[in-house]
Parts: structure tokens; sequence; C-alpha cells
């Protein structure tokens, strides 16, 4: 199952998040995601959060399109996205993009990140989907798409990170060891449209990035 979750922070370019959008079987937006749907073109399934920050008249508009809503309190311990992203995984989800999942609140952004680690715990392809910043969480193998010359980093999400090898990167890394207080991985570049790396310990951050 392929399920969509759309959140409040930046969306970025929308032509670059329609572009590469999936056939999604479920979508779940996230309290003040709701914001976006209409700019995107899309109707959720579901509805999540305390909605402490849409109005009273946004929630019955998705109301009476016979949108699901799930309301919950605003003293909770989990974010608006943590309990789409647990909804997600209790759905039986397969892959997992998150959009409006980075922006200028780092906590909330760095938090994001997290729920992708929580996602791939599980078994679950996990992504946050965003034109300026692409961020996937790798500890096999896995091949990025992108255009060449665009920016891959590749950041220790673990202490210590053991890069078997990379394929297609102008800065190749072979049997090396990425550490937490040292970042360099930043600013590889990719040299075809296709690259692999190869973890074999350890958890890397992926981010696809454009200036």
């Amino acid at each position: 199952m392929k399920i969509l979750i759309i959140t409040g922070g930046h969306l970025g370019d929308v032509d670059y998040i329609k572009e590469n959008s999936l056939d999604w079987d479920f979508i779940i937006c996230a309290d003040v995601g709701a914001r976006h749907l209409q700019k995107l073109g899309i109707k959720p399934d579901l509805l999540v959060g305390d909605f402490d920050s849409i109005s009273p008249e946004l929630l019955q508009k998705y109301k009476d399109m016979g949108v699901a809503i799930q309301t919950y309190p605003k003293a909770k311990d989990r974010t608006d996205t943590h309990i789409a992203v647990d909804i997600a995984i209790d759905m039986g989800a397969k892959l997992v993009y998150m959009i409006g999942a980075l922006g200028s609140r780092w906590d909330h952004s760095f938090a994001n990140i997290m729920l992708l680690y929580r996602l791939e715990l599980r078994g679950i392809r996990a992504k946050i989907l965003h034109s300026q910043n692409t961020i996937m969480l790798i500890n096999n193998i896995l091949e990025i798409e992108g255009q060449v010359g665009q920016i891959l980093s590749l950041i220790p999400f673990s202490e210590e990170v053991h890069v078997e090898y990379t394929r297609g990167l102008a800065y190749p890394l072979n049997n090396d060891v990425l550490t937490s207080d040292f970042p360099l991985g930043i600013s590889n570049v990719l040299e075809e449209e296709k690259a692999v790396v190869k973890v074999k310990k350890g958890w890397l951050i992926g981010v696809l990035a454009k200036d």
C-alpha cells in the first residue's frame, strides 16, 4: 500500500510535487496541511489532528466533501504528523511519502526525519519529498534518481556508518566510515542520473538537494 502524508510545512515547487507524485492508495492530511490541499489539487481520504491551526470553515469544507475526520486533543505526546505516520503503519503501508514536512521550524523538520526512521525500522520505505531537499534514510542498498550535477549529501544518522560503496557519484566512497562528528559526505554530486549507495552498518540521511 502506497500512502501519502501531507503536513503543514513548506511545499516548495508545487509542480515538482505533482510531477514526482504517485498513484496513492490512501492520502492522510495532518492538521494545517489542509491549507495545501487546494493548491495541490488533492482530496484526502483522512484528515487528522487537533485542528488548532486551521479555521472551522476549512474543516467543515472537508467534512462536507465526505473526508473522514479524526480529532485529537491539543495536549498530546505525538505531533499530528506522528499520528498520521502511525496510522500509515497500522494500515500496512509499504511506501510512505511525506510532503510539507520541512519548514522554518527546524525542530519539526528534524522530528519528521526521525519519523522516516520510525517507518524504515518497520520495513516501510519512506521519503520526504520537496523540490529543494528530498530526504531519505539508507541502511542497506538504495538507488537514488536525480539529475546529473545535482547534489547528494550523505549524513550519518548513526554515530558511525560503514559505507561499502557508492556508484555514480563524483566523490566515491569505498569501505569508508562516516562519523557523526565529521560531515565528510556533504555536497557530493551525481555523475549519472542514477546513483547507488550501499551501507554495511548504520544509517545515513540522504539529501538530494538543489540550490
